[in-house]
């Protein structure tokens, strides 16, 4: 016997439905998870045969989605609150899982209805059409990494001495090597270089946060090693300042400290993508490079779930 193992949950303006196992409402037919629509870009010549193709483009991905209420029992409740919930003035998310696996993607509402029924008795069916402009499903965690961190040395189980030794060979063998005066509690990572893994299915935008921990920078600069496309933005830095580079598709932004500073980009800079597979970037600054931390934020796209 299958086993329904769709859970969607609906998430627009501060409010929830969920529907899936376990809930209480039960999904009888849902399209559109898997894939999106493709449109080819073709041009003709007379005296060719065929066609030749100038481009491939994934097209919004729609969604349709029937349900049903697993009882009757609170039909007025229900309805009123299915009727407020799907508001048309605002975008929302839907959180998918199938056989396990997760996903998220934003969409706008198409269209919905009550599905028709027998008696007012009967228990309520919804028919709803999402269309999410962006066709790609995201994975839900956005994974990142500081290319300059700090690796702890400091750590538990600690021993103390109840009165200071004199000869390191008066150590208990279990506090050796801890109790030594001048211990170096912590180092810092000054790799330049990073590989950052997309297992999606495509290449995704990534976010760089350049955050001046102590003195000054000037010029921040990131790599992608492979392809020598880099993102570097002419600023001089403080300790405090937060330099924000976003590449991704119809979000890229450049901000200092939360305002916008796009015009100080290098104009030779190519806001790049992570390819499929494992991306190597190095990041640098025409000055003092080390008094900077280099966090680094992406969301690898699927093609469905």
């Amino acid at each position: 016997m299958t086993v329904n193992t769709i859970k969607i949950e609906l998430m627009c303006n501060g409010r929830t439905l969920v529907m899936g196992p376990n809930e209480d409402i039960d999904i009888t037919k849902v399209t559109g998870l898997e894939s999106s629509e493709l449109e080819i870009s073709t041009s003709d010549n007379a005296l060719v045969d065929g066609v030749s193709v100038d481009g491939k483009k994934i097209s919004k991905r729609p969604i349709h989605i029937e349900a049903k209420f697993k009882k009757n029992k609170n039909n007025p409740e229900n309805r009123a609150a299915v009727i407020k919930f799907f508001n048309p003035k605002y975008t929302g998310k839907a959180l998918i899982t199938n056989m396990g696996i997760s996903r998220n993607i934003n969409y706008e509402l198409e269209g919905w209805t009550f599905a028709e029924q027998q008696n007012l008795d009967a228990r309520l069916g919804i028919i709803v059409d999402l269309m999410c402009p962006d066709p790609y499903m995201l994975n839900v965690d956005n994974f990142g990494k500081n290319m300059a961190h700090y690796t702890a040395q400091f750590h538990f189980p600690w021993h103390s001495l109840a009165k200071r030794a004199t000869n390191k060979k008066d150590y208990p063998e279990q506090a050796r090597g801890l109790m030594l005066g001048g211990m170096i509690t912590g180092y810092r990572t000054l790799h330049k270089e990073v590989v950052l893994a997309n297992d999606g299915d495509v290449p995704t935008g990534l976010q760089i946060q350049f955050v001046a921990k102590r003195g000054t920078v000037k010029n921040p600069k990131i790599t992608n090693v492979k392809t020598g496309q880099y993102m570097r933005v002419y600023c001089d830095m403080v300790a405090g300042d937060i330099l924000l580079v976003d590449t991704n598709e119809r979000h890229q932004v450049i901000e200092l400290n939360g305002k916008n500073y796009y015009n100080h980009i290098d104009r030779k800079s190519e806001p790049f993508e992570l390819e499929v597979g494992e991306n190597y970037l190095e990041y640098d600054a025409d000055e003092n490079y080390t008094n900077l931390d280099v966090n680094l934020y992406y969301r690898p796209k699927y093609l469905g779930v």
